[in-house]
């Protein structure tokens, strides 16, 4: 996946080859091929009209025409992989019912959300570093598993959840189950994608960088504000 001078850590470079490896192949609920053009669609999202358009508008909901496509997938899947991609921070519930409504399921939608975020973290670094974005992996025939989590719960949240019982580390002072770990935790593949990509880049503490560890997490909440993250 990387030339042998690219700058980035040998952890980095090996994380990013997994999840790359990981994304084409099948899923618990989505093919190869729909797993890469996914990225594709979260790519083509920062070059589309319609999306710089509703996100200069009050509402998400605002502008007309259509996105600015780079796959094949289903209307309602380019649409949902645009918001997230971009105007993460308005989405909102009615809008999720609507997209559970047009046929996505609960388990598929948190394979998608994983699927995006994963290669939003890689693709940032890469921008943020002046690299040029790796090339998608080739798609891996085969079915999807459908494997899920049967014993996730309803606690409140858009869709069931992992459940944990919720103990605070006296270390982090966070809880011993992140919150985004049970909201993923309907589909453990998901949350192992998703995971597996984002903890070579981040961690409460031992962080492996030049910079302190409160450093690292001014950072980290400065992003977070900037991205309006709600988490």
């Amino acid at each position: 996946m990387y030339p042998p001078n690219t700058r980035l850590r040998e952890n980095l470079r090996e994380a990013h080859s997994a999840t790359w490896q990981c994304i084409a192949e099948p899923g618990s609920f989505w093919r190869g091929t729909e797993r890469v053009s996914m990225v594709s669609e979260a790519r083509a999202a920062l070059e589309c009209s319609l999306c710089v358009e509703r996100k200069a508008a009050l509402s998400p909901n605002a502008g007309n025409g259509n996105h600015r496509c780079a796959t094949n997938l289903e209307p309602v899947m380019i649409d949902a992989i645009h918001r997230m991609r971009t105007d993460p921070g308005r989405l909102t519930k009615s809008w999720f019912d609507g997209v559970i409504a047009a046929g996505i399921s609960h388990q598929a939608y948190v394979e998608m959300v994983s699927v995006v975020n994963a290669s939003v973290i890689i693709d940032t670094l890469h921008r943020c570093l002046g690299l040029e974005l790796p090339a998608l992996p080739a798609p891996i025939e085969g079915e999807p598993s459908g494997d899920y989590n049967t014993d996730a719960v309803d606690d409140g949240a858009w869709l069931p959840v992992l459940a944990a019982e919720q103990v605070m580390n006296e270390e982090t002072r966070m809880p011993s189950v992140p919150y985004i770990g049970r909201a993923m935790g309907l589909v453990p593949s998901a949350a192992q994608l998703f995971f597996q990509t984002f903890r070579p880049h981040y961690a409460l503490i031992d962080i492996k960088l030049a910079i302190s560890q409160a450093q690292t997490e001014f950072v980290a909440a400065r992003v977070s504000a900037l991205n309006e993250c709600f988490y």
